[in-house]
């Protein structure tokens, strides 16, 4: 029985070999044809013959061609029985050979590899034709089923083949392929013609064909042959890869979708019981263990195993012929690339043996005399850097000799030559670089030490030769001539017009430095001079020479406070200096106080253009040295900064000083006030061109205390103007020459004049006039309106002396101006005077002189416009459009005057007109001796009245415009009350003829008017006296009533 089952099982291993390799050497031989009409044949034959055993070398049938299939084989065929102790087998093939016993697969080996082509490791494989048994081999069953180890087989009962359901087969007709057929007739039809067509060609090309192929045969294995990697040429040339008859049709291949994923995961391990399970479909691997057969007798497993390996293996080769091309030429190119380097190895070695050759026998006596020269060549440098040693070491008491001499100069020569020579820099002999020498590895920091000693002696000189100058040109300076060259130069002090900049004289000898008479100083300061550039001393000494000039600025300014009194022990005892000084100031009068600052400035204004004169000393000398552009420019920027900043200093204690007595510089009068900012903006302005800048540490507090001062000085005329005005009288007063002056000057733009008193009295005279003169037009004048004319002159005087102010003069001129204006109406159009300056009425005297006054101001208002537009920035002028606003309001409240006027001389016409109706016109009139009645000899009369006065205090067309109105209202009221009058009789309208006639004649009379119409006249005529005999005549004047 166990015969029987061995017998069994080795038949059942046999046929599930056969078919796993008729199936792989389908593909392989199908790989191999070409596409002829009888591959089919072929194929089947090829077929037939892998399954009987037979290897099919070669085949030809016809026109087709078989390409013989050979694989190179790492090793020999072994005999039997010879085992590899190695853990992995040397190839596939070799284990899987026949003729070879199984007994060489052991547990823990893997017999089989990825593919037929995956080992190519030395260079002693050889070429074997393929044969099928190296196939029939590789099945799973064939590593399973070992025919050396008996195995206790059992026969498949009906338990372990799984049923099969009954399918049903449907009956197929001829007719169901109709369509099929006529589908792909015209394709076969082509097909048939063109198989005619071709086999003769075919025929005719097969002996060509042929030849053309024993040709590249023979190319390749010439190729091939120096590669000890190649293949055989008919397998995996790049030219049998190409050829057209070795493509390979992808559907020819067995699917690989077949071959189940798990086969393909990563984690797919066998050792993994999970895995192994799935993979033998739960059969018993024990056996007899359970319902499964076990794996040995499960032949269905088996052949599914074998059939999956040999999908894989085959598509394995198929991606393997693929590559092979380019695989197998670059391993040939880098064997020759392995060849060339070997011969360039040999080279190298060749070329060194001959150079070794020629260094024992040419060069040896050559290099030792080089060496000997060398050697020569150290030892003399040796001896100067010895000798060179010997000197430097000797120049440091000779540099001391020459500095107990004094000779700063001969000690810095010495010392750059030393210097020189240690960093190797040399004329007559090579560089010698002596910095390493440790016996001069701290003489470099020695004479830095000495340099620097130099510089501070040199320093020492340099500021003692300044600051000793400084002090004999401040000591020997005559106050008392500084101070009155100081005011002479602030009175000189001239303003051009539609300016603000100053122009200085410049033949005072004030803002020019003559060097020419500093030739002794700058003799002096030259040696300091370059003896500080030498030793890189010279921006330090700026800043000591600053610092002590600093110190300099605040003792002149120090030695000059006021002397503490005697009697007030108290302030000297106060914790504070500054406070004491700040009540010493307040309580000093103005005379003394300015006095102090006159010969502060003065002193200042010496030393700073004596610091101007070193400055400009010290930059010749400097650029006298042709020293870099750079550091000429930085160091001109440096030495001018000290000439600022001593001036910016001096400003900023001086501003101190002045700002203690803010409170009493705003009150103090113009002129006083005036002189001290004249001689504080001189000094500001000599300063800032001696530093050639600006200085803000004093401006910012003299345009404080100017604002102060404008603000009082206009509260104070604003007080004034507006009292005169309240208790002026309204009575025409004469005009002194010098209002007359001031009123010349402002027309004619000459207000410069106004800061000169000596010439304002030369051209004023002594001659007092009844009228004001503007422009060729006379005008009377009131008491209230010669003092604004005189502050007209204060205030373009403050224009003149404050004229960084301006701006803030012309607001407050404005609001003179409005005030002006609006008090003149209060106190005449608003009757205001009846109550403070104690009239019994407003006449038209008052109103004629109103009138004028605001003449005056519309007449002399453009006037200062012009002129303070002379004084003011073109980004300042927003303030100009208000005087024409003002001139418009004056306008305005003049004709509001002559419209009073009017007003008033119809309030008396109402007056007179209820006297006029009170007559009885058709009774005797009384014997009285006149040429009218009495209401229209008073109406007559005052209207002459009228026009007397504003003759005499107005102008012409004044006058005529005034008188036109009275006239034209009369004319019109009094036509009005005759035709509405009763008349009876014609003495009465002889009567009332009678006063039309005296109205008219009388007011014709009156000169400088237009006289009036013949309107009265004519309505008298145009009366109707009723008759008598008419009763319906009689009620007609009273109903026209």
């Amino acid at each position: 029985m166990p015969n029987n089952s061995a017998t069994r099982a080795s038949i059942d291993n046999t046929r599930m070999t056969r078919t796993a390799s008729g199936v792989k050497m389908a593909y392989l031989t199908s790989s191999q044809q070409s596409q002829s009409p009888t591959s089919t044949a072929h194929s089947n034959s090829q077929t037939d013959a892998a399954t009987n055993g037979n290897p099919p070398l070669s085949v030809n049938t016809g026109s087709s061609y078989v390409r013989p299939i050979a694989r190179e084989r790492p090793f020999a065929r072994d005999d039997a029985g010879n085992v590899n102790t190695n853990s992995r087998p040397p190839s596939i093939r070799s284990a899987t050979s026949f003729g070879r016993p199984l007994t060489r697969f052991i547990t823990g080996h893997h017999a089989r590899h990825h593919s037929n082509y995956s080992s190519f490791s030395t260079m002693s494989e050889i070429a074997l034709p393929w044969t099928t048994r190296d196939i029939g081999f590789n099945a799973i069953s064939g590593v399973l089923n070992d025919p050396a180890k008996s195995k206790d087989l059992t026969k498949p009962n009906k338990v372990d083949i799984p049923p099969v359901p009954h399918a049903s087969i449907p009956r197929i007709k001829p007719s169901d392929f109709e369509t099929y057929l006529h589908h792909i007739a015209p394709a076969f039809e082509r097909y048939q013609h063109n198989k005619l067509n071709n086999k003769e060609e075919t025929e005719v090309t097969a002996e060509e064909e042929r030849l053309t192929k024993q040709q590249q045969q023979q190319t390749q294995s010439k190729r091939l042959s120096r590669n000890p990697y190649s293949l055989p040429q008919n397998i995996l040339s790049s030219e049998s890869l190409l050829d057209e008859q070795a493509a390979t049709p992808p559907r020819d291949l067995p699917m690989l979708e077949n071959v189940p994923a798990i086969f393909f995961e990563p984690d797919f391990y066998l050792e993994n019981p999970q895995v192994f399970d799935t993979v033998c479909e739960g059969a018993d691997i024990v056996g007899n263990s359970g319902p499964n057969p076990p794996v040995s007798t499960n032949s269905i497993l088996q052949e599914k195993l074998s059939y999956y390996l040999d999908t894989v293996e085959v598509h394995l080769l198929q991606e393997i012929e693929n590559r092979s091309s380019s695989f197998f030429e670059a391993l040939s190119n880098l064997q020759a690339l392995h060849q060339q380097t070997l011969d360039c190895v040999g080279q190298i070695h060749t070329i060194r043996q001959k150079m070794k050759r020629i260094q024992d026998t040419e060069c040896k006596d050559g290099l030792e005399i080089i060496r000997l020269q060398v050697r020569k060549r150290n030892l003399e440098k040796l001896y100067r850097v010895t000798k060179a040693v010997k000197e430097i070491q000797s120049a440091q008491p000779m540099i001391q000799i020459l500095l107990g001499k004094g000779d700063y100069f001969g000690a810095l020569d010495l010392i750059d030559e030393t210097k020189d020579r240690l960093k190797g820099k040399s004329i007559d002999e090579d560089v010698l670089d002596l910095s390493s020498v440790k016996a001069l590895a701290n003489f470099s920091s020695q004479l830095d030490e000495m340099q620097k000693a130099v510089g501070v002696m040199m320093q020492h000189d340099f500021l003692s030769i300044l600051l000793s100058d400084l002090s004999y040109k401040i000591e020997s300076l005559d106050s008392d001539a500084a101070k009155q060259a100081l005011l002479r130069r602030a009175e000189s002090t001239t303003i051009i017009e539609e300016s603000q900049n100053e122009v200085m004289p410049k033949n005072d000898g004030w803002n020019t430095i003559d060097l020419d008479k500093e030739k002794e100083l700058q003799e002096r300061v030259t040696q300091s001079t370059i003896g500080l550039l030498r030793t890189d001393m010279l921006y330090t000494t700026l800043q000591g020479y600053q610092e002590r000039l600093m110190v300099e600025v605040k003792d002149i300014i120090r030695k000059r406070y006021p002397p503490t009194p005697a009697s007030t022990p108290s302030l000297s005892q106060s914790d504070d200096p500054g406070v004491n000084l700040a009540k010493q100031l307040k309580s000093m009068p103005f005379s003394s106080f300015f006095q102090m600052l006159l010969d502060i400035f003065s002193t200042l204004i010496e030393m700073i253009q004596r610091a101007s004169v070193y400055h400009q000393i010290i930059m010749r000398v400097v650029e006298a040295q042709n020293i870099d552009s750079e550091f000429l420019l930085n160091f001109s920027k440096e030495s001018a900064d000290i000439v600022f900043s001593a001036a910016d200093l001096a400003h900023v204690r001086c501003g101190k000083l002045i700002g203690f007595r803010s409170d009493q510089n705003a009150l103090l009068n113009p002129t006083d006030f005036y002189r001290l900012t004249s001689v504080v903006r001189t000094f500001i302005v000599h300063c800032e061109v001696l530093c050639g800048r600006t200085c803000f540490g004093l401006r910012g507090t003299v345009m404080s205390q100017q604002k102060a001062f404008i603000e009082h000085f206009h509260m104070e005329r604003v007080k004034q103007e507006a009292q005169l005005i309240e208790n002026e009288q309204w009575t025409a007063s004469e005009v002194p020459p010098d209002f007359q002056l001031i009123v010349d000057r402002i027309c004619d733009g000459r207000i410069s004049s106004f800061v000169d008193e000596k010439q304002q009295h030369v051209e004023g005279g002594d001659k007092t006039t009844k009228h004001l003169f503007i422009n060729g037009h006379s005008y009377f004048i009131v008491g209230c309106s010669l003092l604004i004319l005189k502050m007209f002159e204060d205030y373009l005087k403050c224009v003149l002396n404050l004229e960084n102010m301006v701006p803030d003069i012309t607001q407050k001129l404005l609001e003179l101006l409005k005030l002006f204006n609006s008090r003149v109406c209060q106190v005449i159009l608003g009757a205001g005077a009846m109550r403070s300056a104690g009239l019994k009425n407003i006449t038209a005297k008052h109103l004629a002189l109103a009138s004028q006054s605001l003449a005056i101001m519309i007449a002399l208002i453009p006037k200062l416009k012009e002129c303070i537009s002379r004084h003011i920035v073109s980004k300042q002028t927003n303030a100009l459009p208000e005087f024409d606003r003002i001139v418009k309001d004056y306008t305005d409240h003049q004709g509001e005057i002559h419209a009073k006027l009017i007003a008033i001389m119809n309030e008396r016409f109402a007056t007179h007109a209820k006297s006029m109706q009170a007559v009885q016109w058709d009774e005797d009139e009384p014997q009285t001796g006149k040429n009218a009645n009495t209401y229209m000899e008073t109406l007559v009369t005052e209207t002459v009245r009228l026009h007397k006065v504003l003759a005499k205090y107005l102008p012409i067309h004044d006058l005529k415009f005034i008188m036109s109105q009275v006239f034209e209202s009369f004319t019109t009221q009094l036509s009005d009350q005759i035709s509405h009058t009763t008349i009876k009789t014609e003495k009465g309208k002889d009567r009332l003829a009678r006063d039309a006639s005296y109205f008219t004649r009388r007011l014709k009379s009156l000169h400088h008017v237009d006289p009036p119409s013949n309107a009265v006249i004519e309505a008298v005529d145009n009366l109707v006296i009723p008759s008598p005999s008419s009763p319906t005549n009689e009620t007609s004047p009273e109903n026209s009533s």
